[in-house]
């Protein structure tokens, strides 16, 4: 007799889908989407139907494994005891050594969402100082931008775009990534809205506009400034907003004087006539909204650009309104949500469990290019735990990252397979899939909160995040009473209840077990900024930010010159989001990959007569830093100078894309987040023909 289960894909996905879970003899035996899920309707893509075959991949690591020597390959199986034992003997060792735990670090990011897995930061947290790893290679850029221009970063609830009777979906692709928000996007079409799509690659969300601007990468806040600047010319702004709820309007009027729209028709590839078109279109619509992507933010003026294409909804007024706004990932929902959510804010210093009254944790703190100056610490960093995350496959210098891995002492991987950083640790922990443990999702998009019921038993001896660090902090008080403040009572039912006892009341609950039979989201503002109250310095939304110009960056929103194709590397490699992969999450479900004919790489039919390649065709794809042998494939949906592949995508020698980018910083980042984001589109490649 089979039973259903309420679970929620934990992945990094805005969407965060309940799920129902047929179980049969302890095996799951169908997973779909649960109809009484607001969001989603019960639809799920092809990475919910595929959670089955992440549960029972032959690739799942089921035991503690001890590898003598990084990379060697040279496994050995052992026991909790064992692993629990010898790991927090590498602390004590390392405190008595050192006298204190500054050569300690963990790199951990969203590879499960749930609330229990933050028990990984609160363990490290109840350490003391340490090494805190800070930034993220994604979306600090943009959230620094947010910040800078608002004082917080806030969003409108999805469904507020269906309100909209204009909407610029910039440098996003919802239809791949967000396919729930495509639904909102279409029911405000119906109602008459205009959807415009900005982006280098005619996406499939393009294919669905009503208006489409192909830009050149990186160009973004060219384009913005050139249509402010028409804004100004038209008389096409709010001055009541302006005159009354911003700072800095006079001398960002003054800037944009100084603009050239020639040379951002040049720069962004768009010709004059369509800049005073989508210029006249934003400030003639209201409300019109933005969607913007973490794609403007992947280049070295990623924040800038963020910010300029930001102002465009202060110049016309569109904030604090319904169906206007900045649609910007958010993580506002998680300063509710209790200690175990607070650990994964990804700004600021995050407020370790045991930060003191002056909020300084006294970590030692290093950015997102931590494996680049290792050598320049004192004292070294010796010990590092990795979490829901796979840095060799997704951080720029695989090379030079795998280096810095075998130059630390030990390296303990937490993880359901062998990652390509898994393969470079000295001890890998089994963790349990979602499906086995009970824990809570709470969406950064949607604000949904969901549960995830305990379906089946954990498979093999692998345990949850929060198990894991139970356990090594119990080892760890009968090593040295102490060393951590990790408390060792209660079981997960009652440190989620503790958890929810701040968040009951935002979500209209009394226990979190009712998320089993009562969706429930997070109570925030449909839409925000409607008191037009700015957490800035000014009290103001700021295009001027003396809190910029602090921290040695340009005061007002002004873009980074930006690097160029050469004659060597003539090509500019982009790497986007599969609609059935998310990084290197569901890379190793081979159904997937033939689902999409992966790996290939996608080049403009031109390009191919160029470099002689057809269609099928094995091309080298080479730079300074290495080189990759991927099927191309043909595609009129990117220009002849941009060649795209997948992110997570190996080549057929299982080398990694991000093999070809070295390291670049984005331009914001350091300022909230604690790092410079990764400006992972600014790769330039040069092709041949194999064989």
């Amino acid at each position: 007799m089979a039973q259903t289960y309420c679970n929620v894909c934990t992945a990094d996905c805005p969407a965060s889908c309940r799920l129902l879970t047929d179980v049969a003899d302890s095996r799951i035996i169908g997973i779909k989407g649960d109809p009484r899920d607001p969001y989603t309707r019960g639809k799920i893509c092809a990475k919910g139907y595929a959670l089955k075959e992440l549960v029972y991949s032959p690739d799942r690591v089921l035991y503690p494994l001890k590898q003598q020597g990084k990379g060697s390959g040279n496994w050995q199986r052992i026991s909790w005891e064992q692993a629990f034992l010898e790991i927090g003997n590498k602390l004590v060792g390392i405190a008595q050594e050192y006298g204190s735990l500054l050569p300690v670090s963990m790199n951990k990011f969203l590879g499960t969402t749930g609330l229990l897995s933050q028990s990984v930061e609160g363990f490290f947290s109840s350490l003391g100082p340490i090494t805190a790893l800070m930034g993220n290679p994604c979306v600090s850029a943009g959230t620094d931008a947010f910040i800078l221009n608002y004082g917080a970063l806030k969003k409108p609830l999805p469904e507020d775009m269906k309100n909209s009777r204009l909407i610029l979906i910039w440098g996003a692709n919802p239809a791949w990534t967000a396919i729930h928000q495509m639904r909102y996007i279409f029911e405000a079409q119906d109602q008459g809205a205009i959807v415009v799509v900005i982006d280098p690659i005619f996406t499939s969300t393009a294919a669905r506009s009503d208006i489409y601007y192909r830009i050149r990468p990186g160009a973004d806040g060219d384009l913005a400034l050139g249509l402010a600047k028409i804004l100004v010319e038209e008389n096409l702004i709010d001055h009541e907003f302006l005159d009354n709820f911003t700072f800095g309007w006079p001398e960002y009027r003054d800037y944009l004087e100084t603009v050239d729209l020639n040379q951002v028709s040049s720069s962004t590839g768009i010709p004059l006539a369509e800049l005073y078109e989508l210029a006249r279109l934003y400030g003639t619509i209201k409300p019109a909204t933005i969607r913007l992507g973490p794609g403007i933010q992947r280049g070295p003026s990623g924040g800038q650009n963020a910010r300029i294409i930001d102002c465009l909804a202060a110049l016309t007024g569109n904030i604090g309104i319904s169906g206007g706004n900045v649609h910007y990932t958010s993580y506002e929902q998680l300063l509710h949500a209790g200690k175990y959510g607070q650990l994964r804010l990804p700004y600021g210093i995050r407020q370790g469990l045991s930060e003191n009254n002056e909020g300084n944790t006294g970590h030692r703190i290093l950015g997102t290019d931590w494996y680049t100056h290792l050598d320049t610490l004192d004292p070294p960093l010796k010990f590092l735990w990795v979490a829901g995350r796979n840095p060799v496959a997704q951080d720029p210098d695989p090379a030079q990252l795998i280096q810095a891995l075998k130059t630390i002492d030990t390296v303990v991987v937490a993880e359901q397979t062998l990652s390509a950083t898994a393969q470079m640790a000295d001890y890998v922990l089994p963790v349990s899939s979602p499906f086995e443990f009970e824990d809570v999702v709470i969406s950064f998009w949607h604000y949904g909160a969901a549960i995830n019921q305990q379906a089946i038993p954990p498979l093999g001896e692998s345990k949850s995040d929060f198990a894991i660090m139970h356990g090594l902090a119990s080892v760890l008080h009968q090593l040295k009473p102490g060393l951590s403040s990790f408390p060792l009572h209660g079981d997960p039912r009652t440190w989620l209840t503790q958890e929810f006892t701040s968040l009951n009341d935002f979500l209209g609950i009394t226990d979190y077990r009712e998320l089993a039979h009562n969706p429930a989201r997070v109570n925030l503002p449909a839409v925000p900024w409607q008191d037009r109250q700015f957490p800035t310095a000014s009290g103001l939304y700021e295009f001027y930010s003396f809190t910029a110009a602090f921290h040695q960056t340009p005061p007002l929103p002004i873009p980074v010159d930006q690097p160029v194709s050469s004659r060597s590397y003539p090509f500019r490699l982009m790497v986007s989001r599969s609609p059935i992969t998310l990084n290197s999450q569901f890379y190793t479900i081979d159904l997937l990959r033939r689902l999409e004919n992966l790996p290939l790489l996608l080049i403009h039919p031109d390009t191919g007569k160029q470099k002689n390649l057809a269609e099928g065709d094995l091309a080298k794809v080479y730079n300074e830093m290495g080189e990759l042998e991927l099927p191309v494939s043909f595609s009129l949906s990117l220009p002849p100078d941009i060649v795209l592949t997948y992110m997570g995508t190996e080549d057929i020698h299982n080398t990694l894309i991000n093999t070809l980018l070295s390291f670049e910083s984005t331009d914001l980042g350091q300022i909230f987040s604690g790092s410079p984001g990764i400006a992972y589109n600014n790769c330039f490649v040069n092709l041949v023909k194999m064989g």
